[in-house]
């Protein structure tokens, strides 16, 4: 399954076209392009892992909801044994683009819950159905905090109620009563580990017309849009560096170029040359930046005007991250400075040309880059949040 988070929402000609346009400065067009798929999920592929431990019904669940029974072919193998140490695909017909992942039972391998996560690759599902019988276990309850850790959702399937039936039959006990029991006691139980419930089912994988197979049916199938646009939510800033890598790397190796250049100004021992030249190409390289990035005044204003929104708010947005991250950049700079023109002035005469050289050349190219690199990392944020308030997603 695995695949890169751009190639799961666009097709390999569209990688290429996003990663292109941003690196010749077209912000505005990369957004359009992320803006029209957002606007039109229907053939997004949704990736929904069935988790829970081994016997819980996870597999029959799977072949339930597909029309199959355990003999058909491409069925799920049912069993109280899990044999698969991967996760295995299985098309859902009913609803395309929705495959179910089938996981390894999670008390199967006896691997220690971040082990197990990590092998099957838990952060690449959009959404989660935990399959539990008998009781609420502990193996549910981390599942779920891990999912939640995520932002992403799930539903609670407490399958084989037809057994819990029989019971309260045995028991001579309320029917309806019975399962309003069950059922807060799975809310009770997600409460408290700290869990928001999920939409909880109660099912037969036998009896489909009992109890609320029907109903789980029908809420995913209608929930299917929202949980697409909550993946893609999720997954936008992944996909963002995806697109924004290739530009990335050669502003960064231009930053490392003018840090080496305001180095070798710095070793030319004439008082205030590095200072000036230093401040100037940072200042440059400052401007530059913004253009590079996308978040100059020019193309925050035609990006507006392409989305609908006042530039007002996309500047807004995008201060919620510079300001709090150029005062402490400034003030290295002005630190610099300061232990700068403090080494020229005071020991001067102390030190030959050479160490002066030295000291030049390495406390200009550490004060270019820090603050070039800063500023680069705060102006990454910075698109993060113009992106998000432009494509309306919250």
């Amino acid at each position: 399954m695995a695949q890169s988070t751009l190639s799961k929402f666009f097709t390999a000609e569209e990688s290429r076209n996003l990663q292109s346009e941003y690196r010749t400065g077209e912000l505005e067009a990369v957004i359009l392009q992320i803006k029209s798929k957002f606007d039109n999920l229907d053939n997004m592929q949704l990736n929904i892992a069935v988790v829970g431990d081994a016997g819980s019904g996870k597999s029959t669940f799977i072949n339930t909801v597909r029309g199959l029974h355990s003999e058909d072919q491409g069925a799920a193998p049912t069993g109280n044994k899990e044999t698969r140490m991967e996760p295995t695909r299985y098309p859902y017909r009913a609803l395309p683009n929705l495959p179910l992942w089938d996981l390894p039972g999670t008390n199967s391998f006896r691997f220690e819950i971040n082990n197990y996560l990590k092998m099957v690759r838990f952060e690449s599902y959009d959404f989660f159905i935990i399959v539990s019988q008998s009781r609420f276990r502990e193996n549910d309850a981390e599942l779920a905090k891990k999912i939640q850790e995520q932002d992403k959702e799930f539903h609670y399937v407490r399958s084989k109620i037809d057994n819990d039936v029989h019971a309260l039959k045995m028991q001579g006990a309320d029917f309806g009563e019975g399962l309003r029991t069950i059922r807060m006691d799975c809310v009770s139980n997600f409460q408290s580990v700290g869990v928001t419930p999920p939409a909880i089912f109660l099912i037969s994988s036998f009896d489909l017309d009992k109890y609320e197979f029907p109903k789980l049916k029908s809420t995913l199938a209608s929930d299917l849009l929202r949980i697409k646009s909550i993946a893609f939510s999720l997954s936008l800033p992944k996909f963002m560096l995806e697109i924004t890598e290739p530009k990335m790397r050669m502003l960064k190796k231009r930053v490392c170029l003018l840090a080496v250049l305001a180095g070798a100004v710095g070793a030319v021992p004439v008082p205030g040359l590095s200072f000036i030249t230093g401040i100037g190409l940072t200042v440059s390289g400052l401007i530059n930046l913004q253009k590079q990035v996308g978040l100059n005044d020019k193309s925050l204003q035609s990006l507006a005007s392409k989305v609908g929104k006042p530039t007002s708010v996309l500047k807004t947005e995008m201060s919620r991250r510079l300001p709090s991250k150029i005062p402490p950049a400034f003030t290295k700079v002005l630190l610099g400075i300061t232990v700068i023109t403090c080494m020229i002035a005071g020991i001067k005469h102390s030190f030959s040309p050479v160490t002066l050289s030295i000291f030049g050349t390495v406390s200009s190219f550490a004060l270019t880059y820090m603050l070039l690199n800063d500023s680069l990392k705060d102006h990454l944020e910075a698109r993060q949040q113009v992106v998000r308030s432009a494509l309306r997603i919250d």
